[in-house]
């Protein structure tokens, strides 16, 4: 397989503090990897220099094999290059529909002067920017709620409502951050067949995750990152036989 995301020797430091440290790794066109690690492994601030919101101390970044490390995050965007947020963050006030179109803001391409006036290809654009909204919020099993308002949704809802904005673009590959957080076991089950149907559509997708039961389920290649180092990078067979991984999780036995 081919790799559509790769890091090489990444990392960053604030101060004498090392939150990601020399990291590699590659995230193969059509799959999806996981990253996991205990709290404060580095792992958000690894998403964050993948898209662009922190610039590494050291290492690069490559997408489709180029070398992204210095371009600007809404250009990384464009080029196809999306994510999500551990903490929901929506327009509540504002209907689903207008919440996912604030995700199609990089692909048009209509002049100020158009849309001051609307002209016809003002219209025209409005009308495709809304159809692609539907069809990506019908993925989702959201286009029943379109006109409501977001902050009235259910938080399982919310967060299918954040995918849809990374998703509505079309990207080529999606950052998830931590998407199963907060939500219940049945929820738990429809994410995971979510997540695999993103990637069957094809997206590739790499996520954060904390549950290991959805992890485990739906990788394809899991990295470890504990103390802003990777431990492991593997299949989901072979990380959970790894020593370091289960000496990150569970601790040392001293005896």
């Amino acid at each position: 397989m081919t790799a559509i995301l790769e890091t090489k020797g990444i990392g960053i430091h604030f101060g004498g503090l090392r939150a990601v440290d020399n990291v590699s790794f590659t995230a193969e066109e059509g799959s999806i990897t996981a990253i996991i690690g205990p709290n404060g492994a580095g792992k958000t601030t690894l998403f964050n220099l993948i898209a662009g919101f922190y610039t590494p101390t050291e290492g690069s970044v490559y997408f489709e094999g180029k070398d992204i490390t210095k371009v600007k995050t809404f250009r990384r965007t464009d080029m196809g290059l999306t994510r999500t947020f551990q903490n929901i963050n929506l327009f509540r006030d504002l209907s689903v529909m207008d919440n996912v179109l604030v995700g199609l803001h990089c692909k048009t391409k209509c002049d100020p002067i158009s849309a001051m006036l609307s002209l016809p290809n003002k219209r025209k654009e409005e009308k495709k920017s809304r159809e692609q909204v539907m069809e990506t919020l019908a993925f989702l099993g959201l286009d029943h709620v379109a006109e409501e308002k977001a902050g009235s949704l259910s938080y399982g809802m919310q967060k299918n409502l954040e995918i849809a904005r990374a998703m509505v673009s079309h990207p080529k590959v999606i950052l998830l951050d931590e998407p199963a957080s907060g939500l219940n076991t049945s929820d738990l089950d429809s994410l995971s067949k979510r997540v695999v149907a993103i990637r069957d559509s094809g997206i590739t997708v790499v996520l954060i995750e904390h549950k290991m039961d959805v992890v485990m389920t739906i990788s394809d290649k899991i990295i470890v990152l504990n103390f802003g180092k990777k431990i492991a990078d593997g299949t989901p067979d072979e990380v959970s036989q790894d020593e370091g991984v289960i000496e990150a999780y569970l601790g040392k036995d001293d005896d």
